[in-house]
């Protein structure tokens, strides 16, 4: 009679897919997308860097359609954006410094992010695409102020009004904190 290590779990049979979210939620996820991502566009269009949008819009599927996960919250979400634009610039300025492939250059900066987004648990996984968009617009620090930060400003609020309507509406509430004592037994 074999038993299993204690502390060590039989396999399961494959847990079902969850339910889709009911319709006035996908409404809410549709709307609030279109909203997001217009007035977006329409903050983009005064800056020099209008190829932002397609990060932004995978961002707006992990905030609206997963709002539970964790690369959904603030941390990952700002964290992550933030930290791939830096490391893109410093990449696309290490080749227009040093030279060599550009392909190299633009590899390195996605795994770098990728890198600084897991050592400060702040993966998101569409802010892996904005080094691609500095070496595209040929972007520096300014790119940051203009058009990253309105941008995820912009997203924020409208995921952040839309995730905490009334249900059936809404995901509430959003974003989710841990709220884990430290040092208590």
């Amino acid at each position: 009679n074999h038993r299993p290590e204690r502390g060590r779990r039989l396999a399961t049979a494959p847990r079902r897919p969850p339910k889709p979210p009911p319709p006035s939620r996908l409404l809410v996820q549709v709307t609030a997308t279109v909203v997001a991502l217009l007035a977006t566009h329409a903050a983009l269009s005064f800056t020099e860097h209008p190829w932002l949008l397609p990060s932004l819009g995978g961002s707006c599927v992990i905030l609206l359609g997963m709002p539970r996960g964790i690369m959904a919250q603030p941390r990952s979400f700002f964290g992550g954006h933030l930290l791939s634009t830096t490391i893109g610039i410093f990449c696309r300025i290490g080749h227009a410094s040093i030279g060599g492939p550009i392909a190299f250059w633009l590899a390195l900066a996605v795994g770098l992010a990728l890198a600084a987004m897991a050592l400060t648990r702040s993966i998101h996984s569409p802010a892996g695409a904005n080094p691609v968009v500095v070496f595209a617009e040929n972007a520096d620090f300014s790119f940051i102020l203009a058009p990253l930060v309105p941008g995820l400003a912009t997203l924020f609020l409208v995921t952040f009004i839309a995730n905490n309507l009334p249900r059936p509406w809404g995901a509430g509430p959003w974003p989710r904190f841990s709220m884990r004592r430290q040092g208590s037994a």
